[in-house]
């Protein structure tokens, strides 16, 4: 029985070194974890990745820091525009951005929304202009800061009673209404998406189904509050899709506002049609001569800058 006995210390001993060679986490060895040691972007690589144009001037290396804002709310909004037509624009835009990112959110929602359009306004990271925040990007290949501006959403037709809710919340946050609980918010996403700049920012909180977020520390400090608004609005950017060179001119009424989807060329020998409240036209018209005789007249032309 020796020869036989030699025999199975053999193969035990072959099948425990067949084990050894062959094992993924060996005794002696800690499993190992995959791990991504990724710092941190820094303020200028976070600023040129969400496609905002800051001046390199006493702008903060870093994101993180322990000087945060950390406003309970935001001041009010104290801008007054330059003449009637830019405060007409002020309106407009501010409302359209309600409407299309907020239209079936409860008042809250409405307000906050609003809040960080008025928030970005005195942020030197956007435009000093309500209507530049809001069409920012929109006619950039790097994409725009609000989606409706570029996905064709303002091609459909509105809502009369939702745009006249919008209007008044616009109105109030125009007045000097402030939505304390989104505080110094620049930027928020619906509940479920979860965009990459996310977590390069502090998260203030929700409301309805957007998530609020501001800039993080040093950044925040440097940026948040640090300009004033201009007072001059830009023409709104004209959809692309709206333009069609062989269609008769049309004109559409929605609630108080008329607006030429239509060609209109500047030899026109007639004006557009007047009617009381806002007039906006999406051609390229070029307004010239005196007032209107009712309403205030909001060219919507494309910027060339």
């Amino acid at each position: 029985m020796g020869w036989e006995a030699d025999i199975v210390l053999r193969w035990l001993m072959l099948v425990a070194g067949l084990a050894i060679a062959t094992s993924c986490t060996p005794a002696h060895h800690p499993p190992a974890h995959l791990t991504l040691d990724v710092p941190p972007p820094t303020a200028r690589t976070l600023l040129r990745q969400l496609a905002l144009d800051v001046p390199d001037t006493d702008l903060p290396e870093a994101i993180s820091g322990n000087t945060p804002i950390e406003m309970a709310a935001a001041p009010a909004f104290s801008g007054i525009a330059r003449t009637a037509t830019d405060a007409a624009r002020a309106a407009e835009c501010l409302t359209a951005a309600i409407y299309y990112e907020a239209r079936s959110e409860p008042v809250d929602g409405q307000r906050a929304v609003a809040q960080v359009v008025l928030n970005r306004v005195r942020d030197r990271a956007f435009p000093k202009s309500i209507c530049g925040v809001v069409y920012q990007g929109s006619g950039r290949s790097t994409g725009c800061q609000f989606s409706f501006t570029c996905d064709g959403s303002m091609l459909q037709p509105r809502d009369p009673a939702a745009w006249a809710r919008a209007a008044a919340v616009a109105q109030g946050a125009l007045a000097g209404l402030v939505y304390a609980p989104v505080g110094a918010a620049t930027f928020y996403h619906a509940n479920y998406v979860l965009p990459w700049w996310a977590s390069s920012l502090s998260r203030i909180g929700s409301v309805g189904t957007h998530i609020f977020y501001r800039w993080r520390g040093a950044l925040e400090r440097d940026l948040s509050f640090r300009q004033d608004y201009a007072g001059v609005e830009p023409n709104i950017p004209v959809p692309a899709a709206a333009v069609n060179p062989v269609a008769a001119p049309v004109a559409e009424a929605v609630y108080g506002v008329t607006i030429h989807r239509g060609e209109q060329r500047a030899e026109a020998k007639t004006a557009p049609v007047s009617t009381a409240g806002v007039r906006i036209h999406r051609n390229g018209f070029a307004h010239g001569g005196g007032e209107a005789p009712s309403g205030v007249i909001v060219g919507e032309e494309s910027d060339p800058s």
